[in-house]
C-alpha cells in the first residue's frame, strides 16, 4: 500500500504540499480538494515521476521511484507529456516492449482508439491524449492505479467501460475527480486533500 512519510514539495519556491504523511490502507480512494491544491502533485509523486523535496513516498516499504516497483505502477494524468513524434501505436508498441506485456488489443477497442493508432500523439485530439494514457496506465496490468480525472472528456461508451474496468480492479486504486460516480460511490474513500495537508 502507498505510504506518504513527511512529504513536502515545492514548485519555484512555493510550497504545494507541506509535511504531509498518510498511510493509504484502504484498496480505493477519490482525492478530492479546489484546483491548485495539490492534487495532481501527490499523484505525480505517488508514481515516483517527481521526487518530494523532502520526506518519503512508499509502495508496499519500496520507494516508489526505484526501477523495481516501476512495473507495479500505472498512470494516467494530462500533466505527463507524452512523446509527440510517435503514433499511438508505436508508443503502445514501446511501451509494451518496456513492460513485457502484450499489446493490448482488447483494451484499444474498449476505449474506440482503434482508428487513431496511425495519428501522431501531436494531432490527437483531448479525448484521444486521456484515451491513450489509460491505455498507458491499465495496458501492463499493474497492482497500483493511480488515475487523474480519469473521465474528463471521455465519450460515453469509453466512459462506461472504463468505470466497469475499474470496478473489477483488483489492485489498489487512488483517482483524483469531481465527478459523482467517484465522489458518491461507496467504494471509494474520500480524501480532501486540503484536510490531509492539515493533520
Amino acid at each position: 500500500m502507498l505510504n506518504l512519510i513527511n512529504v513536502t514539495k515545492l514548485y519555484q519556491q512555493k510550497v504545494v504540499l507541506n509535511d504531509m504523511s498518510f498511510n493509504f490502507k484502504q484498496q480505493r480512494y477519490c482525492i478530492v480538494g479546489p484546483n491548485g491544491s495539490g492534487k495532481t502533485t501527490l499523484l505525480m509523486l505517488a508514481a515516483g515521476i517527481e521526487k518530494p523535496d523532502s520526506g518519503a513516498v512508499l509502495y508496499d516499504d519500496v520507494a516508489v521511484y526505484l526501477d523495481e516497483i516501476k512495473k507495479d505502477i500505472g498512470v494516467s494524468s494530462d500533466r505527463i507529456v507524452l512523446p509527440q513524434f510517435l503514433t499511438g501505436k508505436q508508443l503502445l508498441e514501446f511501451h509494451c516492449s518496456q513492460h513485457q506485456c502484450p499489446y493490448p488489443h482488447e483494451y484499444i477497442e474498449k476505449l474506440n482508439f482503434n482508428v487513431q493508432l496511425t495519428t501522431l500523439v501531436s494531432a490527437l485530439s483531448l479525448g484521444n491524449l486521456k484515451k491513450i494514457s489509460l491505455l498507458l496506465a491499465i495496458s501492463h496490468h499493474p497492482s497500483y492505479l493511480l488515475l487523474d480525472e480519469p473521465t474528463t472528456g471521455l465519450d460515453k461508451q469509453s466512459r462506461l467501460w472504463l468505470l466497469d474496468f475499474l470496478s473489477e480492479y483488483s489492485g489498489q486504486l487512488i483517482v483524483t475527480s469531481h465527478e459523482e460516480c467517484f465522489v458518491n460511490n461507496s467504494d471509494f474513500h474520500q480524501l480532501n486533500i486540503v484536510e490531509l495537508a492539515e493533520k
